[in-house]
């Protein structure tokens, strides 16, 4: 064994085991912590969700939680969540206490040995890996039901999904987001455009994208044709266009942030992704591009308005995937129902 790769084991060994500690030292701290709180406060009901990520799908789920505190008023609700998305609870009034994943290994931790009245976890069994210990969080109930990631969509939409393998009552109504004061006056001081478009073109899951050549011309025709302005989001961008229209804001805004341009936005475009849950959230209307996802021809991500198909247009790609859609296909759709609005409103 040469010396560089003995000291690469050992550098691998000191992470596992610190990583390893650090989590079973988080989950004791987070035990005896709401242990004690329920010796002080007995007759309170004390509920622990797990629902880490992704913040798509802790959107969706915001109706689970109303639901669970109109059943149990007197409850106190901790939400465990990983840390980037913890800003998408802080501000919801239904949830009481966010707690803050430490790993997928305290989580599995706290699944098995809980310290709540209740504890519903919402993660399906295998999606959630512990590489140090090469193993993965489990969910039973989702085990007993038959509900795995190859056939989940099969059940329902993201929300009743969640639901069922979480056990948690149904309330399949559009999502809301919670933005507070300060997040709202920020957006409004950018000064932004009087009238855009906010457009997000890339997910987590390359199968649901589209072509990026088919965005470009759709930022310019919307900007030549509506007169609109066009705010891309998201991590990053890799369109490669120059207009003074057209706004590159990726990488640079918080979720709330996002969610609130969402919302001030006249329309939404995108695939299925996190910010399309936003705007289901924030009521804006959206165009949002579909195809074959996996095994899944046709499936319904969204509750409320958007299953409903109010106030969304679908652009679908039966039997391919999204980034077969043809340029046509899209503009044709956007194009006439933006078109009718635009009408509308010179009336």
């Amino acid at each position: 064994m040469t010396p560089k790769r003995f000291i690469q084991i050992w550098k691998y060994r000191y992470h596992k085991y610190i990583d390893i500690l650090l989590s079973v030292c988080h989950w004791l701290y987070t035990y005896f912590k709401i242990k004690f709180y329920k010796i002080t406060h007995p007759k309170q009901l004390l509920i622990g969700i797990l629902l880490a990520e992704h913040f798509g799908d802790i959107v969706a789920c915001e109706p689970l939680i109303r639901a669970l505190k109109e059943q149990k008023t007197n409850s106190k609700i901790f939400w465990i969540v990983k840390p980037a998305y913890k800003e998408l609870l802080t501000f919801n009034p239904n949830v009481d206490v966010v707690i803050e994943e430490f790993s997928v290994f305290y989580s599995m931790l706290l699944a098995k040995y809980h310290p709540f009245d209740q504890f519903h976890n919402c993660h399906l069994s295998g999606l959630r890996r512990y590489d140090y210990l090469r193993t993965s969080l489990k969910n039973p109930l989702a085990l007993s039901l038959d509900i795995r990631t190859d056939n989940y969509f099969n059940h329902g939409n993201i929300l009743e999904v969640f639901a069922k393998v979480g056990n948690l009552p149904i309330n399949n109504i559009s999502p809301k987001i919670y933005i507070p004061q300060a997040v709202i006056d920020k957006i409004k001081g950018f000064q932004l455009p009087e009238k855009f478009i906010v457009i997000h073109c890339h997910s987590n899951y390359s199968p649901k994208d589209w072509q990026i050549y088919h965005w470009g011309k759709l930022v310019e025709d919307l900007i030549d044709k509506f007169g609109f302005s066009i705010i891309e989001i998201g991590l990053k961008s890799t369109l490669k266009v120059y207009h003074s229209a057209y706004y590159n804001v990726c990488g640079r805004l918080s979720l709330l942030e996002t969610a609130q341009l969402i919302k001030d936005a006249k329309y939404f475009i995108g695939i299925d992704s996190g910010p399309a849950h936003f705007a289901n959230a924030v009521g804006t209307q959206a165009f949002l591009l579909f195809g074959k996802l996996g095994d899944f021809e046709n499936y319904m991500p969204y509750s409320g308005d958007y299953q409903a198909n109010k106030n969304v247009k679908y652009i679908i790609k039966e039997g391919s995937a999204c980034s077969e859609l043809s340029y046509d296909e899209v503009w044709t759709v956007v194009s006439e129902e933006i078109g009718k609005n635009v009408l509308k409103e010179k009336i």
